[in-house]
């Protein structure tokens, strides 16, 4: 019997099957790998937590070191971070030429990344997001791939003017994270034997931008798709589930509370409960203290959280690639309400397969709209959980991602 290739997988996140977005698409690609390939994995936390459990690797039988990098970034990076002035503090990072989740990815934490994987050649290494490319500098890879996810540059112009209103250091320095997120694509882009994006739209941002990066190829966000659902709401909850270490949610939770929910109750038939669920949710816990609206850490179970819901809420304004979290919703037969950017990338309709809204006024108005017409709402929900079914079924994906995989590996 011959011996499986070998792989290597690094991540930002400790990949999942559930929870955070970015964790899920990791654990896509995880799967993927340990299907044909002798696969290890190494979580540079750049965006996760040190101490997060390890349940889908040890599900899959791959070995998974993680290398802390929290008060580890790089000298210039810490240097320029704590200059007072906040005008040359942005002069500098401009100057620096990297993004902030680069700098995690200092000399001593790719020494410890060397010394983890040892002198073992990979016939593939794969790495969860660009920023990550400097791992390859210690690594002996025959090939390498990169899973850009989504147009980094527009999720942070976008999170740039959302905060510009009222933060506007905030606003120059994620408009310089752009920048940044820019240059490193176009830098690394050649480096890889194929680079991954969630959508189509992204893509062509993104080559538009960047020939260099001419071929991308999509592979979505998938979800697993349940047999069945217990639908069990109240027919008077509203759901907006999310990871709130994410800007772009934060910015959503604050404009869907402060500003939607009081024109929703205003003209509401009967009280109504917003939920608003997720990892780090104490950053927006101060929520909680509007009239009947819930603000709850991450949950275990995903599926009790859809099962509650009357409506899932997906109010962002900023932020690039798909959503999962709107995929996941669908998948488990909730209504849906979304701003255009909030099921970018996606093939929903408005009307179709959900309602979409932009203004305040309008976005109260479809979630009312949603409410009081379930007949309609039940179609739309049918309408949206067969396209889940058929192109963002979490298998499919995963299989088709290991196919490629396993081809690129043979070249």
């Amino acid at each position: 019997m011959s011996e499986r290739p070998r792989a290597l997988h690094i991540a930002p996140i400790m990949p999942a099957r559930s929870g955070n977005g970015l964790a899920m698409r990791q654990g896509m690609f995880l799967e993927a790998l340990s299907r044909s390939f002798e696969t290890r994995l190494v979580v540079l936390p750049v965006v996760g937590r040190d101490d997060a459990p390890a349940a889908l690797p040890d599900e899959l039988g791959v070995p998974a070191t993680v290398i802390p990098v929290a008060g580890r970034q790089d000298t210039h990076f810490s240097l320029l971070a704590r200059l007072a002035v906040p005008a040359a503090r942005l002069s500098a990072f401009r100057s620096y030429g990297r993004s902030s989740l680069a700098s995690h990815l200092s000399s001593p934490v790719l020494a410890e990344l060397r010394t983890a994987v040892g002198a073992q050649r990979y016939d593939l290494v794969h790495l969860g997001r660009s920023y990550l490319g400097d791992a390859l500098q210690v690594l002996d890879a025959a090939r390498a791939t990169v899973d850009l996810d989504e147009d980094e540059w527009t999720s942070h112009r976008e999170i740039a003017a959302t905060l510009e209103p009222g933060d506007p250091v905030g606003s120059a320095w994620a408009a310089a994270e752009a920048d940044a997120m820019a240059a490193l694509i176009g830098r690394q882009a050649p480096r890889f034997a194929a680079r991954f994006i969630s959508s189509r739209l992204d893509a062509a941002l993104i080559e538009h931008r960047h020939p260099t990066t001419a071929g991308l190829e999509v592979i979505e966000n998938a979800v697993s798709v349940p047999a069945e659902t217990h639908r069990r709401d109240d027919g008077a909850t509203l759901l907006f589930l999310g990871s709130f270490g994410y800007a772009p949610n934060v910015d959503a939770a604050n404009w869907l509370v402060e500003e939607i929910w009081p024109l929703i109750q205003r003209h509401a038939a009967r009280p109504l409960r917003l939920l608003i669920v997720g990892r780090d949710a104490g950053r927006v816990a101060r929520l909680g203290q509007r009239d009947r609206v819930e603000v709850q850490p991450d949950i275990e179970d995903v599926a009790d959280a859809y099962g509650r819901a009357t409506v899932f809420l997906a109010p962002l304004r900023a932020g690039a690639g798909t959503r999962v979290k709107l995929l996941e919703a669908a998948a488990h037969r909730v209504p849906l309400v979304a701003t255009t950017l909030g099921a970018r990338g996606l093939p929903f309709e408005s009307g179709k397969h959900l309602l979409l809204a932009d203004s305040v006024a309008g976005f109260a108005e479809a979630t009312l709209d949603t409410i009081a017409d379930a007949r309609a709402s039940a179609t739309r929900v049918e309408a949206a959980w067969s396209i889940v079914r058929a192109q963002y079924q979490r298998g499919g994906v995963i299989e088709r991602l290991a196919c490629r995989l396993s081809e690129i590996a043979a070249r």
